[in-house]
């Protein structure tokens, strides 16, 4: 391919990173290797964070960011690359552009948000995913007052094709999914958590697996968190431990 784009004198596509992190992930689809499962982690210190923090108002631009995304990605069940998303358009011409997650694909409600997702994951018709999240009765703990909040705080140096979520430096850019995996690693240390297995990729078992736990209907839990099959969910992202009290009933209840 890349002879062809060289003699019809086009930009040879076939150099650029995201071909080539294309052709890598079509190998590593082949592998046997079972893919690693990531830890799920406990809420509970992340409800202790956020509930000790001040309200969303005397917060710094820089830790408003880190909560908002923090509370959308346990409650989203969120990649990175959901709201940074490495996918790019291709043009016939051979250049590209980049997927953005922007401020026209979020729509509030009167308690609640809905998020259209485009470039991620599994998203092969490009179509996007449209997803809810609610508000809390707590509102130290509402994804969506924080994402309001922080909307409203950063709309002044929002420009361009408007980017959710900015880099706190000038001019401004979209984070990519780099920088929300180093948010996501600093919200687990904050939240006393560093040092135990727990990484950027913990944030979506972990809300897949507290939603089933809760008797969540795994359909909706799966159309929340995006997964196109019911094996790859529970196989990979449901960790759910048995009842306490399981061997008791399975052994004295029936006896």
């Amino acid at each position: 391919m890349s002879h062809m784009y060289a003699n019809y004198g086009y930009n040879n596509v076939c150099d650029s990173y995201h071909i080539k992190m294309l052709v890598e992930a079509i190998v590593k689809s082949g592998t046997s290797v079972p893919m690693a499962r990531s830890k799920v982690m406990p809420i509970e210190p992340f409800r202790e964070l956020f509930t000790s923090w001040p309200q969303n108002a005397q917060l710094g631009i820089a830790e408003l960011r880190l909560k908002a995304i923090s509370l959308m990605a346990l409650v989203l069940m969120l990649r990175p690359s959901d709201i940074a998303p490495k996918a790019v358009r291709f043009k016939a011409d051979g250049s590209f552009s980049d997927f953005v997650f922007s401020t026209d694909h979020i729509v509030f409600g009167d308690k609640e948000a809905t998020v259209t997702l485009h470039g991620v994951k599994n998203d092969m018709t490009r179509t996007g995913f449209s997803v809810i999240f609610q508000g809390t009765s707590d509102i130290k703990l509402s994804p969506v007052q924080a994402l309001k909040d922080y909307l409203l705080r950063t709309e002044d140096v929002r420009a361009g094709n408007k980017p959710v979520f900015l880099s706190l430096l000038p001019p401004h850019r979209a984070i990519n999914a780099g920088t929300v995996a180093s948010i996501f690693n600093k919200a687990i240390k904050l939240a006393g958590l560093e040092g135990r297995g727990f990484s950027a990729k913990s944030f979506r078992p972990t809300g897949a697996t507290a939603a089933i736990d809760m008797q969540c209907d795994p359909d909706i839990a799966m159309r929340q968190g995006r997964w196109k099959t019911r094996s790859v969910f529970y196989e990979h992202y449901v960790h759910s431990k048995p009842p306490p009290a399981l061997a008791h009933d399975i052994l004295e209840l029936h006896a």
